[in-house]
């Protein structure tokens, strides 16, 4: 009975820690030390390669079935077999490599040894069969999208034949920079950055910073650039039209808006369109001014809504009634971009007058008038992000004449509030031969 017990006893054992992954005995401090390549077998850049296989040595035993999945060659080899053994693993072709042909392989970071701890760096190694390699080199620069924030995790940059989309090669790195890819074959890549914050080796579309683009690599050196971002697929809307005085109306959208391909406002029971005079987007919201409101209820209609990331709304409809009453506050000079008896070392100087609301610009009146001579001079007026006026001498002053100029309260809005006070400031250019 006890030799019957003992045996139990042990075959449980045996069933308990015999089973899954062949791992080295349990105890002491955790391993935590990745593998290694020490040698690979052809060496890098080999030609005339006329082998029935790859050798590749680690620094530790690895697991096979990581290394399955770990390791790419391009073009593909489809049969081919993996024999393993300590630290050393065979990679043994059951089909013929093709003449005058240059091969790419790749050993990714999902490779692992017994321990589950992975490659650190994306591994790769090119042969040929023939006397030559390709001659192609793409450089890849990898950067953050102007409205992302840095965040942890790990840089992927791969490539695919553009044809048929099989994976060429990778190539990972802690840091942000640019990646580097030699003796590739003159073909279309597609080019994929992403950054890996979970740690599956995998770009997540809904969760990680993601770009690409595709790219042909027509000489001997190309470079692209990858601007990571959130792959936002949202496209944008309207969300709320918002009366702000009788002439000017708020549109608010679910997110930023880049452009706006057109924009048509109707009275909604006729479907009589109304003037629109000007439109100004600012982020999520977009100011715009019209003729004055008549009626109750409009219909404002968009089309080519774009935001950011490319998604297009191509018509967009919303209704709205406007009660708002006119707008009868002061406009008023909030900034200018010159101080009162300055000297200003250039003969084309530019004058920046910000107000503190949008204003038409066949309404600013603005001079710049030769204090000697009291002519006025011609001068070039523009807009920018609608509340400034920006102006300039369409020709070189006069050097050491003093000029001034003038914002007169005759300036005024789209309402017809006027400037409620002008502004004279003298300047003089001063030019040193």
């Amino acid at each position: 009975m006890k030799k019957q017990l003992t045996l139990f006893i042990v075959l449980g054992l045996f069933l308990l820690f015999g089973c899954g992954k062949d791992k080295p005995p349990t105890g002491g401090p955790k391993d935590t030390t990745p593998p290694k390549i020490i040698d690979f077998e052809p060496s890098h850049m080999t030609t005339n390669f006329d082998g029935k296989e790859l050798s590749i040595t680690f620094s530790e035993p690895i697991d096979p079935k990581s290394f399955e999945s770990a390791l790419y060659i391009y073009p593909p080899v489809l049969k081919k077999k993996i024999v393993a053994g300590n630290q050393e693993i065979r990679v043994k072709f059951r089909e013929a490599l093709k003449p005058n042909q240059a091969y790419l392989v790749t050993i990714d970071t999902r490779l692992e040894d017994l321990r589950d701890n992975s490659l650190e760096n994306i591994y790769t190694s090119t042969f040929s069969t023939s006397d030559s390699l390709e001659s192609g080199e793409l450089k890849v620069k990898l950067i953050l999208h102007e409205r992302v924030k840095a965040r942890p995790g790990t840089y992927y940059v791969q490539l695919f034949d553009a044809m048929d989309t099989i994976f060429v090669t990778a190539r990972n790195s802690d840091n942000l920079s640019t990646f580097s890819y030699e003796n590739l074959p003159l073909q279309g890549y597609i080019v994929k950055g992403f950054l890996d914050e979970n740690q599956n080796k995998e770009p997540d579309i809904n969760r990680e910073l993601i770009d690409k683009k595709e790219v042909v690599l027509t000489d001997a050196s190309t470079q692209v650039t990858l601007a990571l971002t959130l792959q936002d697929t949202t496209k944008p809307f309207l969300k709320s039209i918002t009366g702000i005085s009788a002439k000017k109306i708020l549109l608010r959208f679910n997110e930023e808006i880049n452009k706006v391909g057109s924009i048509r406002i109707f009275q909604a029971e006729n479907r009589e369109r109304i003037p629109i005079y000007e439109y100004l987007l600012d982020g999520m919201e977009m100011s715009c001014f019209t003729s004055p409101a008549d009626t109750i209820k409009y219909l404002v209609e968009l089309l080519d809504l774009v935001d950011y990331m490319g998604n297009v709304t191509k018509i967009d409809t919303m209704s709205f009634f406007n009660f708002a009453q006119p707008d009868t506050s002061n406009l008023v000079i909030d900034s200018l971009s010159h101080n009162d008896g300055q000297t200003v070392l250039t003969l084309m100087p530019e004058f920046v007058v910000r107000f503190n609301k949008i204003i038409p610009l066949d309404k600013a009146k603005i001079q710049l008038i030769n204090s000697e001579t009291e002519q006025s001079v011609p001068l070039d007026i523009t807009k920018k992000n609608g509340y400034m006026i920006v102006t300039c001498p369409k020709n070189p002053l006069k050097n050491y004449v003093p000029y001034k100029l003038v914002v007169s309260d005759e300036t005024m809005d789209y309402e017809g509030n006027r400037l409620e006070e002008g502004i004279e400031i003298s300047i003089l250019p001063l030019m040193y031969n």
